[in-house]
């Protein structure tokens, strides 16, 4: 998953391979390319260039030699002297891989593959670090506590929210939480069910969760009262009546 990091595929190529020597932009030709064919038009590399950058929701200085705000005729597209641009190369092979197997995919009434291609964006979704959610709540919460996790969820809700970068719905929190809690981390679990009951009042499902983190923390009494809370919300929910006939506590 640390690799899809760089799926950065990404803007590493920022205008990549559309370079000479630094001092004229858009260059005349392409230099130092090792996957987009020489013959491309330069102007067509530029456009697959912001399309990269588009996608992974960065820069030219993500992957290129030069300094944001520094005008492009200075910066140095040929050289490849920053990982991001030699990691988006491979990712680039990899997406002209998956798209030329996608036609080797059966065919079915039931599932249509035409005019489906995967891209830079279908994975990063305009995020350099194509992370699920769920998953950079578990790193902040572990790398600190359930509060930095809660200030990071809260950046990018503001930052994110409507956009696809990120499933701000019930589960992603729900998700993290359970994780921690089979970490043994209960307090950060239970901290972010508490943010995700702000966000999502009155879930059912947020019960069974809380049930289950209680379960793993060993409290049976606590974890019989959220199923039944479960229930209450939501008197077809299966598997919190399955949760209480399993613990002895059938409702």
């Amino acid at each position: 998953m640390r690799l899809f990091v760089v799926c950065v595929c990404a803007l590493v190529f920022c205008r990549s391979a559309a370079a000479q020597a630094p001092g004229r932009f858009p260059p005349d030709s392409l230099v130092n390319v090792k996957v987009i064919p020489r013959t491309t038009p330069v102007i067509q590399v530029v456009g697959i260039m912001r399309n990269f950058a588009f996608g992974l929701g960065v820069r030219c200085p993500f992957c290129h030699v030069g300094e944001e705000g520094m005008p492009l005729e200075q910066f140095d597209f040929a050289k490849d002297e920053k990982r991001t641009k030699l990691v988006a190369r491979q990712m680039m092979r990899m997406v002209e891989e998956i798209n030329r197997r996608l036609d080797t995919l059966p065919h079915g009434s039931d599932h249509v593959h035409q005019n489906v291609e995967v891209t830079c964006a279908t994975c990063h979704r305009g995020v350099s670090l194509p992370l699920p959610l769920f998953q950079l709540m578990i790193d902040a919460a572990t790398a600190g506590r359930a509060d930095s996790a809660i200030r990071l969820y809260r950046a990018l809700r503001a930052r994110y929210y409507g956009h696809d970068a990120y499933d701000f719905g019930e589960g992603s929190l729900n998700t993290a939480a359970f994780r921690l809690g089979r970490a043994k981390r209960f307090d950060d679990a239970f901290a972010l069910l508490r943010l995700n009951e702000d966000l999502f009042p009155g879930s059912t499902g947020m019960s069974v969760f809380r049930g289950n983190i209680q379960l793993m923390k060993g409290d049976t009494a606590a974890a019989a009262a959220e199923f039944r809370e479960a229930i209450r919300r939501d008197s077809t929910n299966v598997e919190a009546r399955g949760r209480l006939r399993g613990i002895g506590r059938a409702p």
